[in-house]
């Protein structure tokens, strides 16, 4: 190497390195490059994956022997206090010690007064409809067969009779929508009549409709009063239990007043 020439880099990192730079003397300086280029593509070592796990081990439940703890004064049972609510609404909620068990007692009240009432109607209206008809054997009954077997000298009614004394309902519904038996209805215009008898019968049909759906009123307050027993009862233990302490914090920072509840259970 002349005086004054630039310093080789490959001495500066065999320098580096701890290897003699006098080695390379004779070496081409391509060879180098080839060999960097070499160590730079062999393969590294794959990392290592090393796993850790923390095992705790932890004993549940009373040691064998040990006495059963004694009762806590003042908790409620919230099964007791759901179970009540189901079977009767409100008395899971006075069980809690919540008043509100009074509204669901009152709305158990209302739902079963308005589904007699719709029942006592829904009757009332069928028998003034059958009235109305009257009975099919009677010739001067709404609509007899006997009408219908003039009009139709061909028919044997026989199916008709034996329909009427199965099934009534069946018996109607098929008079009533089948223009084939409008002969057998009474009056000077049939279809008046016929229609009549529908108008009755579509009274009593909506006052079922409306004794269904105060019976899911019913069982509706049922269910919504035993929910509400089971979280007055829950909201009653929380104070008790001496592993839950419920901490409520309040503050009024803009844009508006915040409330924080924070349920803590200690194991």
């Amino acid at each position: 190497m002349a005086t004054g020439a630039r310093p080789c880099r490959w001495e500066c990192c065999d320098e580096a390195r701890g290897r003699d730079p006098a080695a390379r003397v004779g070496r081409r300086p391509g060879a180098h490059r080839r060999r960097r280029g070499v160590h730079a593509l062999r393969p590294r070592a794959p990392p290592e994956l090393i796993l850790a796990q923390r095992v705790i081990d932890r004993a549940w439940g009373l040691p064998e022997g040990a006495p059963p703890p004694a009762p806590v004064p003042g908790l409620l049972s919230e099964g007791r206090a759901l179970a009540l609510s189901a079977a009767i609404p409100g008395a899971g909620q006075l069980y809690a010690g919540e008043t509100s068990g009074l509204l669901f007692a009152l709305a158990e009240v209302a739902g079963w007064t308005t589904h007699w009432l719709f029942d006592r109607n829904a009757r009332r209206e069928r028998e003034q409809a059958d009235r109305f008809v009257g009975a099919p054997a009677d010739p001067a009954s709404a609509w007899s067969f006997d009408r219908w077997q003039k009009a139709h000298p061909t028919s044997d009614p026989a199916s008709l009779e034996a329909l009427y004394a199965g099934d009534k309902e069946a018996f109607y519904n098929l008079i009533v929508s089948d223009p084939g038996y409008i002969d057998g209805w009474s009056g000077p215009d049939p279809n008046a009549t016929r229609t009549d008898f529908q108008h009755l019968r579509d009274l009593s049909d909506g006052s079922l409709d409306r004794v269904h759906a105060s019976e899911k009123v019913i069982w509706l307050n049922h269910m919504i009063a035993a929910f509400d027993a089971l979280r007055a009862a829950r909201i009653h233990n929380l104070p008790i239990r001496r592993n839950l302490e419920l901490h409520i914090e309040s503050s009024w920072r803009r844009p508006g007043p915040t409330l924080t509840a924070a349920l803590e259970r200690r194991f």
